[in-house]
């Protein structure tokens, strides 16, 4: 019976600190991080416009090379960072932001959500 209670908290202590490694996994001398963006497009006049806009801009992003992913989301490039290996990840979505601008106009803005993940060497 002491085993088996061993056991059960020997894996729920694996379990529960699986998440603490969800952001990054380690390949060799190369660990691959996930994170997400929003981006915003230009503001337009209806809903169904600012949808249009972000799903323009989702389908950009999805054409895009690794580099032009890496230029695009802005990721810091540095001596470490793989810029060729960035890709997006399943997932995407498209909401709006409804504001009012200074002329007292209500206007529309496609937010692009996206997550992604990039390797980058230790």
């Amino acid at each position: 019976m002491k085993t088996v209670k061993n056991t059960l908290l020997a894996s729920a202590m694996v379990i529960l600190s699986a998440s603490a490694f969800a952001g990054s996994a380690v390949y060799g001398n190369y660990s691959v991080h996930h994170s997400n963006k929003t981006i915003k497009t230009a503001p337009a006049e209806t809903k169904q416009a600012a949808y249009e806009l972000g799903f323009a801009k989702l389908n950009e992003l999805k054409n895009d090379s690794a580099a032009q992913l890496s230029d695009e989301l802005a990721l810091p490039l540095g001596s470490y960072q793989e810029k060729n290996s960035v890709s997006l990840d399943d997932g995407a979505y498209i909401t709006l932001q409804e504001m009012m601008n200074d002329q007292g106009q209500v206007v529309y803005t496609g937010l692009v959500n996206v997550t992604y993940s990039y390797s980058q060497a230790n």
